[in-house]
């Protein structure tokens, strides 16, 4: 098999047991780490010159809905969660074909590429039907990412005489034909998941349904649990799922900022896993995100971007503004217990690293693969210019963990590896340029059908923009 060997760069593994290794070296066996040290070689390797570069694993996006990557610019200003049924899963996700999920997530797959994300949890609540998911897939995979695809199901609009999506269970036939054909084993690059509607937004009996399929087939579930008193479908549906041994490491929770202690605990107890998606939820939750609160019970967040409308899916932005989100509320609670100022901080930059790298893969039940810069696991792997200005003279003598989470830019982001192949190499996707031109031009097309057939129309009150000027 092909050998890689970094020589020379600040490695920050996120392994404890190795740590951070400053003029280090990392040997690349086919799509596996062989070794890390200082000083090593190898006959015949192809050899990559670290030096003024930082390595770090590659980050891990544990919740992102890739098919709205056409969709972006449009959502900053909505209110909240009825802004978003109302234009996304009312309106323009009923437009989706399989030929949109298919652009929206290949183009939303190299985005995360290029910003150094290698793994994603791809939340896919617009489809159908097995033509939208397979579509879906063929994104996914052509985009060369590693990827969970968690295949979910559509939110339409309430029709007179069908049956609501909350009473509906998951489609039992899709994910047997899913896990006994195409996405059969969890040795490849996109593997299965569900992406189930939970207690929160669906009855109790479909959700206890779905958690025993995901199961039957050995998947992990995934759920939107807002957790808001008074807007649940289930007031007391985590507490029933729990007392039926329905809750697990195999469940993992999307959001769950309004979680009261009792149940934080008891769904931290049970081994679920919880992901922050710390934009969405500064920008429209009433609570904070789910950070410290989760670290008090001695378990490790996970993050993820969440929705291409709102904002850039950047996982250098979204890990940096976690750290500062969570900085600022220890701040709070230290002035508020009359202990301001600190003599040292709770929350720290590599910490923050910590979640967007080994936290995400814990959550997504991969941390034997991949998170960490440790031989045996795959080559997945971010390689930052330290030679920029955003970063520039952070190193040497700095911490290099501080230095990627507070300074680096995705323009920073000179090589990204996935399975022991470079997909970003000096700066530009190795995906053809070419064919990345042909997609994006599509995708625009896609974009601009959608919001006509949607009578989509942006409104910005607050700049006295006019309607009018934004139906397409």
């Amino acid at each position: 098999m092909a050998l890689t060997l970094i020589k020379n760069a600040t490695l920050v593994t996120m392994d404890p047991a190795i740590g951070d290794v400053e003029g280090g070296d990392i040997l690349i066996d086919g799509d596996r780490i062989a070794e890390v040290g200082r000083a090593l070689s190898a006959a015949g390797a192809s050899v990559v010159d670290g030096r003024e570069r930082i390595v770090i694993p590659g980050m891990v996006n544990a919740h992102i809905h890739t098919w709205e990557y056409q969709l972006r610019g449009i959502g900053a200003d909505w209110v909240g969660i009825r802004d978003y049924f109302a234009h996304i899963h009312n309106n323009l996700a009923t437009r989706y074909g399989a030929r949109d999920v298919y652009l929206g997530n290949l183009l939303g797959a190299l985005n995360q590429i290029r910003n150094g994300t290698t793994t994603i949890l791809d939340w896919c609540h617009v489809v159908r039907d097995a033509q939208m998911t397979d579509a879906a897939i063929d994104g996914l995979e052509e985009s060369g990412i590693r990827a969970v695809f968690a295949r979910g199901t559509a939110k339409p609009p309430a029709r007179e005489g069908a049956t609501p999506y909350q009473k509906l269970p998951f489609p039992r036939e899709e994910i047997r034909r899913l896990r006994t054909g195409r996405l059969a084993s969890d040795d490849r690059l996109v593997t299965l998941a569900m992406a189930i509607l939970g207690p929160d937004w669906g009855e109790y009996d479909v959700a206890a349904h779905d958690i025993r399929l995901a199961r039957e087939f050995g998947l992990l579930n995934s759920a939107h649990t807002y957790g808001r008193q008074g807007k649940r479908v289930v007031e007391d549906g985590m507490p029933r799922l729990a007392k039926e041994g329905l809750l697990g490491p195999d469940h993992n929770i999307a959001h769950g900022n309004c979680f009261s202690e009792d149940e934080l605990k008891l769904v931290l107890d049970a081994g679920c896993s919880i992901t922050a998606t710390c934009f969405t939820e500064m920008l429209n939750f009433e609570q904070s995100a789910m950070l410290g609160r989760i670290l008090k019970f001695g378990a490790m967040p996970s993050l993820g971007t969440d929705c291409d409308p709102y904002f850039n899916s950047s996982m250098l932005w979204v890990a940096r503004h976690a750290f500062q989100h969570q900085r600022e509320m220890d701040n709070r609670s230290l002035r508020e217990a009359a202990k301001w100022p600190a003599d040292q901080h709770a929350t720290h930059t590599r910490d923050a690293l910590h979640w967007a790298t080994m936290g995400g893969a814990k959550a997504m039940r991969l941390d034997h693969k991949i998170g960490s810069i440790t031989p045996g696991k795959q080559a997945d792997l971010a390689m930052i210019d330290a030679r920029s200005m955003n970063i520039f003279p952070a190193l040497p003598g700095g911490d290099p963990a501080h230095a990627v989470l507070m300074y680096a830019e995705t323009s920073d982001i000179e090589n990204v590896m996935i399975a022991g192949r470079f997909l970003k190499r000096d700066g530009k996707l190795a995906f053809p340029a070419e064919r990345l031109a042909k997609v994006s031009e599509e995708l625009l097309e896609s974009r601009l059908r959608m919001m006509k057939d949607g009578s989509y129309a942006y409104r910005a009150a607050a700049h006295g923009a006019q309607p009018e000027r934004y139906v397409f």
